[in-house]
């Protein structure tokens, strides 16, 4: 539990748990305030009580947010303050990296891995995206792989904005609509947390190695009309990429 800077993933991420509003001490004008995700039955009737609470008791507007309208106007992914979250990524993070570790070996043989594959640091840009802590991979960056810092910066910043989260039936829309025919997971593709990337290939041209591309924990490609059953959200980053 703890608070973490306000983003559009952190926001989508709330979205796809039931909350609503974020409710806060702070004032309308105070800078970097704090936020606390609640759930309402009706946003409309909940705003409605808080402007008479507010005209009674002259209080100050406080500073509320309803999470849908946020996502719906905040075209730069610009937004400020803080938010508690009960969920702990952290734990999370540490439990994946163990587990790919053990699949991957990537901290007894790092020098077998490289930017473009690189099991822990797709975790770590994960985690980013979903906590907004792009501290965490801005380290890992300068850390490992100084000469990518500005690309992979700039690409987790391109990706927070873009990052749309979709149920199964809006996803299940959108595939068709786009005409999306095979889809790349960055993480398990069964992972809840798992970010699904646009690969721009038809249907006929893609040869289907489905023992090779599905053993891989990152990475792996797979149909829409595979992975839907599978998961109830699909946090789908819309950029298309050229399949290599």
């Amino acid at each position: 539990m703890k608070f973490v800077s306000l983003t559009l993933t952190v926001l989508l991420d709330l979205k796809s748990k039931g909350y609503n509003i974020l409710t806060s001490r702070n004032n309308v004008g105070d800078e970097n305030p704090s936020y606390y995700p609640i759930k309402v039955p009706d946003v409309r009737e909940y705003l409605l009580r808080l402007d008479c609470r507010a005209m009674i008791a002259a209080f100050q507007e406080p500073a509320i947010l309803v999470i849908e309208d946020v996502l719906n106007n905040s075209d730069d992914g610009t937004i400020e303050g803080q938010v508690f979250i009960e969920d702990d990524y952290q734990q999370r993070l540490e439990q994946r990296l163990q587990l790919y570790n053990q699949y991957y070996q990537f901290i007894a043989n790092p020098e077998v891995y490289d930017f473009s594959f690189d099991p822990q640091g797709v975790l770590i840009r994960n985690h980013a995206v979903h906590t907004g802590d792009h501290a965490m991979y801005l380290e890992y960056l300068q850390l490992h792989y100084p000469d990518h810092v500005s690309s992979g910066m700039q690409d987790l910043e391109d990706l927070t904005r873009s990052l749309i989260c979709l149920d199964t039936a809006q996803a299940c829309d959108w595939f068709l609509t786009h005409r999306v025919a095979v889809i790349e997971s960055d993480i398990w593709f069964c992972d809840e947390d798992a970010i699904l990337k646009v690969l721009d290939v038809q249907q006929a041209d893609y040869v289907w190695h489905i023992s090779d591309d599905t053993e891989e924990l990152i990475y792996s490609q797979i149909t829409p009309q595979d992975i839907l059953p599978l998961r109830d959200l699909f946090w789908i980053d819309p950029r298309i990429r050229k399949k290599m």
